[in-house]
């Protein structure tokens, strides 16, 4: 399989890779805060040296290590502004299993980007040859599950006290799935395979 994070276009957005400073601009925010979990979203600015440390080598460098882990690291593009990103974790590959993270700055929240930007990523995934994705959320994390919702991933795990939140409360971990057949067939693509068959 080839492990690089190549260019996807959707109708709005371009996903590909991204510079140092788009990365930085997509982490202004640190995420924990805007995950309602225990009940608070809060537009905390957050420490952009350990973003930047990630990057001190350079891009080149950094898409390199990306690629010899297995992963894929995509910046989401609208109209040339980076507005988020989409990228993988775990792979099994004997089962032919990924995970994906994403996450959106909250300028961009309500308009749909997300859910298109993760389509064009699971057609790809699913394109190179895996058959399932994982995609997790933590509790309270309501956002993140109505994305997951509309593009049709189903339950799969939970894990119950993951993590302990700041506020001391324990928070459990929700793991959905989308499967090759699934997403072929809800995505009516599955038709036009057999069709051309």
């Amino acid at each position: 399989m080839n492990y690089e994070t190549i260019e996807l276009k959707s109708k709005r957005l371009i996903i590909k890779k991204g510079t140092k400073d788009d990365f930085l601009k997509v982490y202004e925010y640190d995420f924990k805060k805007l995950k309602n979990i225990d009940g608070e979203c809060v537009l905390l600015k957050q420490d952009l040296n350990k973003i930047e440390a990630l990057f001190v080598d350079g891009m080149k460098k950094y898409y390199s290590k990306i690629k010899k882990a297995h992963m894929f690291d995509w910046i989401i593009y609208l109209e040339n502004e980076p507005i988020g990103n989409v990228l993988t974790t775990d792979e099994d590959v004997d089962n032919k299993i990924i995970e994906i993270e994403f996450n959106l700055h909250p300028s961009y929240w309500g308009n749909g980007y997300m859910k298109e930007a993760v389509s064009s990523v699971i057609d790809y995934l699913f394109e190179i040859g895996y058959d399932n994705i994982i995609c997790g959320y933590s509790d309270g994390n309501i956002k993140a599950k109505r994305v997951l919702e509309k593009l049709g991933f189903k339950p799969y795990k939970i894990i119950k006290d993951a993590w302990k939140s700041e506020k001391g409360n324990m928070i459990d971990d929700y793991k959905t799935i989308m499967t090759k057949e699934n997403w072929l067939s809800r995505t009516l693509k599955i038709n036009k395979i057999k069709d051309s068959l």
